[in-house]
């Protein structure tokens, strides 16, 4: 059934005019956190509702009228306008009908593991395993945070209704780091409150006793885990048992490396057994362990050092002016055993990196150019790979060492291609 056009906007703008009452409505209330167990609301009402609308009603519709009076459009017209505020009357159902629907999906109770959204950033995090019988009335989770990371800390109760109240203030003499947060966790009667110390790896863990009726929160005990020393301790034993790939697992874990460790010394150990392991597997002819074995050791941010080295004076320095038990020969040797595990496994893009790198620091490592040659020759780049293939014949005939006849041929054969 068709609208009047004046029923049409009439109808419209009441529709239009009821939807932003309940927007006004809605924007009058919040939560506020007090040290009530109930937040305060701020509502109109409801008698008080209705007379507004009921006046309101009376004044929109005197307001159409007079426009109506001083509208003058075609029989055509007035229904193709109709038509359209029947559209426009339709639309504005629909998203009330899903406003409603959104409201009532967020005035539903939260579960134990979520969170209201307004209140999020009060809270840090939720103290796991607390017992549901030594919770207080009406309450069904503990949290620990604060509105900021500069303000106090609180210990606070999450009601069923899914509002805060604050609890308890977390003892200033505490070493609470809220912005390095780790774990809380209740534990024999006890609430443990744990942080991360600011730029140490070190977690201080509090040790409180509680009486929850009185909101009180008592301070009895702290425990400092250094995690970076445990990661450090477990990388040397992982090395001791030629556990290459695990070591560099536990060295990865250590945070803030200068405070820690003596990165050179443990990169080099590492480096070091790493050679006799590389020796071992390739006597077995396990090259995918070997292969394994060192990209994650040239992965490891502790080799970093030595890959930055670009000239062979560079590299004398460095092994000349420390006392390094791996020698710059067995370091070269892992280098050229890396190049060629990854020529062999088709990484040609890092066969290109290792054995360019190589070249640099040794310049007379045929081996390396002629493993450079045959990566630039699978990536296509034929001129790259003819100029390495030249310096390579160039070395061998410096030493006067003689060319694998096969190879020979198959490096002849790349330099004539066009």
């Amino acid at each position: 059934m068709k609208l009047s056009f004046s029923d049409t906007i009439l109808l419209v703008l009441l529709v239009f005019c009821s939807s932003c009452s309940t927007e006004e409505t809605k924007s009058t209330e919040e939560i506020v956190l007090t040290n009530s167990s109930e937040p305060i609301s701020a509502t109109t009402p409801k008698e008080n509702r209705v007379e507004e609308d009921s006046v309101s009603f009376v004044a929109y519709k005197d307001s159409v009228e007079n426009i109506l009076k001083d509208l003058k459009v075609s029989e055509a017209q007035a229904e193709e306008l109709s038509e359209t505020m029947s559209e426009m009357i339709q639309e504005v159902k629909n998203l009330q009908k899903s406003n409603q629907n959104v409201d009532a999906a967020q005035s539903s109770d939260y579960t134990d593991d979520e969170l209201p959204k307004n209140l999020s950033t009060y809270l840090y995090m939720k103290i796991d395993s607390f017992p549901q019988n030594l919770l207080p009335k009406n309450t069904k989770q503990l949290y620990v945070g604060g509105a900021s990371d500069s303000e106090d800390q609180y210990l606070f109760g999450l009601s069923n209704e899914g509002n805060l109240k604050k609890l308890a203030k977390l003892p200033t003499d505490f070493r609470f780091n809220s912005t390095k947060k780790t774990k809380s966790y209740y534990k024999e009667g006890k609430i443990f409150i744990c942080s991360e110390e600011s730029y140490k790896a070190t977690v201080i863990c509090g040790i409180f006793s509680f009486d929850l009726a009185k909101n009180m929160l008592t301070l009895e005990d702290e425990t400092a885990t250094d995690f970076s020393v445990e990661a450090i301790a477990k990388a040397q034993a992982a090395l001791e048992k030629g556990k290459i790939v695990e070591a560099v697992g536990f060295y990865e874990q250590v945070m803030y490396p200068h405070n820690y460790m003596q990165v050179e010394t443990e990169t080099i150990q590492l480096l070091k057994k790493t050679y006799s392991v590389l020796q071992q597997l390739e006597k077995e002819k396990n090259y995918d362990s070997a292969t394994l074995v060192l990209e994650s050791v040239f992965d490891f941010w502790g080799t970093e050092f030595l890959l930055n080295i670009e000239t062979p004076e560079q590299l004398q320095e460095l092994f000349k002016s420390n006392n390094f038990e791996l020698s710059k020969k067995e370091y070269i040797s892992i280098l050229e055993k890396y190049g060629t595990l990854l020529l062999q496994s088709s990484n040609y893009i890092d066969a290109v990196k290792i054995n360019k790198k190589l070249t640099q620091i040794t310049p007379t490592s045929a081996l390396a150019y002629l493993q450079l040659g045959n990566a630039y020759y699978k990536l296509e780049r034929l001129e790259d790979s003819q100029s390495a293939y030249r310096k390579y014949k160039e070395i061998m005939s410096k030493t006067g060492k003689k060319v694998d006849k096969e190879t020979l041929a198959k490096i002849e054969k790349r330099l004539l291609e066009k």
